[in-house]
């Protein structure tokens, strides 16, 4: 799994799912390129706030933001695997900051999230060679975010990909010495 799949596969969901169903007409997904460094990712976090006003989300509509993985890499044995860690947010605006709208909100987008991680397990394509760690899976509720009406729910998980085949030296990747 690389950059392009990994983002293809969130999109996917986010144009499927029924509160999401995000268009070029209608964006309600977006990605966002988050450093592992704490400094630095309180400095990329700051670009939702930008994103989020981009966003076309109507009453109880929903949006996805996926952001960027950070790889590991394992060995044990003669096998080496790639532990990607992700996360995205599902996230509701509620204009009205009502704790009533609040709480709606925020069970709404776990169990949205939900739906989604519940699709990724169920395709036989994410339980093999690029399987979806349910251990892994964490989340937590978010908000106020960017004009301080959006709230949701950040979901953390990793995936687990070969990658033996990937360390291994190929000569023909560089010129002679």
């Amino acid at each position: 799994m690389r950059t392009t799949d990994y983002n293809a596969l969130f999109r996917g969901w986010a144009k499927r799912h029924k509160l999401i169903q995000h268009t070029e007409a209608a964006p309600r997904f977006a990605r966002i390129v988050v450093s592992i460094d704490p400094l630095q990712k309180i400095v990329d976090m700051a670009e939702l706030n930008s994103l989020l006003t981009q966003l076309k989300a109507g009453p109880g509509q929903q949006v996805l933001v996926l952001e960027s993985f950070h790889t590991q890499y394992r060995e044990s044995g003669d096998n080496r695997t790639r532990v990607r860690a992700g996360a995205f947010m599902v996230l509701q605006q509620v204009p009205d900051r009502k704790y009533d709208g609040i709480e709606q909100a925020l069970d709404r987008t776990e169990q949205t999230g939900e739906e989604i991680l519940a699709g990724i397990l169920a395709d036989p394509k994410y339980q093999v060679k690029n399987r979806l760690d349910v251990n892994s899976i964490q989340s937590d509720e978010i908000g106020p975010l960017a004009n301080g009406t959006w709230y949701g729910t950040r979901w953390d998980f990793d995936f687990t990909t070969p990658a033996s085949a990937a360390l291994h030296y190929k000569a023909d990747a560089f010129l002679p010495e």
